[in-house]
């Protein structure tokens, strides 16, 4: 029986202990258990698609297989090795939760170096651009649409002479800038013209997705330019930054499958706007992990378009 005031307090203070400790070790114990569940997965899967007979024939025809290489293998293995540090996740995870009291997640883990992503390796870029790795690139210039912490944009960059990005998150900027990209604002690109635009994940986490296309269409280098658009299908759109999370302009696809609704993006979305496929590829986007699990994956969707 609790007899006085000190005695209650010093309860609570035990029970508070034992209730954090039992949560930490929960997850521990998830941690465990997801990681050999992510053993067990057939990582070739990630790169072939499930229903390619639902294609039509001139994007299955596009259709580009990779498989797991080098790059992609070493960030796994970093991921596994960074996760499995439990005090340093710890600390990351109370101190986000913190953080996430005044700023977004996505500006809270730019600050704490977390969650990297990973979507192709430099490699894998150069083939979907039909670069030669031992030739001189003929595109110049590089705008990556939402470069987060330009983990992703630093597998292009080698690729280009100049490189710009654009991010909504303050905190990100500061990275992008201090990696040595120009930064742009986000809605006015002045009168520039860029060979190659890449907006990677982020049609379904952005406010006005069709504005978007118009504007990168406008910025595209005439005839030669490439755009290249991954996304994670079935498309689920989110925006971070209002109180809703609901887009002001919806992209409306036809289907339920990756493959019906890669047809109903490319026929009644890119095309009207003027973007041809010109290569198609799936593609698995990683993540770092955390104290629950060693890595995230999601399937990407990954298309090369032209202007005709």
């Amino acid at each position: 029986m609790i007899t006085n005031s000190n005695e209650y307090c010093s309860y609570c203070q035990q029970s508070s202990y034992a209730s954090v400790r039992s949560t930490w070790a929960r997850a521990v114990l998830n941690k465990i258990e997801n990681d050999r569940c992510l053993k067990n997965i057939d990582r070739n899967k990630w790169y072939r698609l499930s229903r390619s007979d639902l294609l039509h024939n001139e994007y299955r025809e596009r259709f580009y297989e990779f498989n797991e290489d080098e790059d992609t293998t070493q960030f796994l293995k970093q991921s596994e090795e960074k996760s499995d540090n439990i005090p340093i996740q710890i600390f990351n995870s109370l101190l986000t939760t913190l953080l996430t009291l005044f700023i977004t997640r996505t500006s809270a883990n730019g600050l704490l170096s977390r969650g990297r992503m990973f979507v192709y390796s430099t490699t894998q870029f150069k083939t979907l651009l039909d670069i030669d790795s031992h030739e001189e690139s003929q595109f110049t210039s590089l705008l990556d649409i939402g470069a987060g912490d330009g983990s992703v944009t630093e597998r292009m960059s080698s690729v280009f002479k100049k490189v710009y990005v654009t991010e909504l998150s303050p905190i990100m900027q500061w990275r992008l800038s201090t990696s040595g990209y120009t930064v742009l604002d986000t809605d006015h690109w002045g009168d520039s013209t860029f060979d190659i635009i890449t907006c990677l994940n982020v049609l379904d986490r952005c406010e006005n997705p069709l504005s978007l296309l118009k504007q990168i269409r406008n910025h595209l280098t005439p005839r030669t330019g490439r755009l290249i658009v991954s996304l994670v299908l079935p498309f689920k759109p989110y925006f971070e930054y209002n109180n809703n999370h609901r887009p002001n302009e919806s992209i409306q696809i036809e289907g339920d499958l990756p493959e019906e609704q890669i047809n109903s993006l490319l026929l009644n979305i890119f095309q009207p706007l003027g973007f041809y496929l010109k290569k198609l590829t799936r593609l698995p986007y990683l993540c770092e992990g955390d104290i629950e699990r060693s890595y995230y994956f999601l399937s990407d969707y990954i298309f090369v378009l032209e202007m005709l």
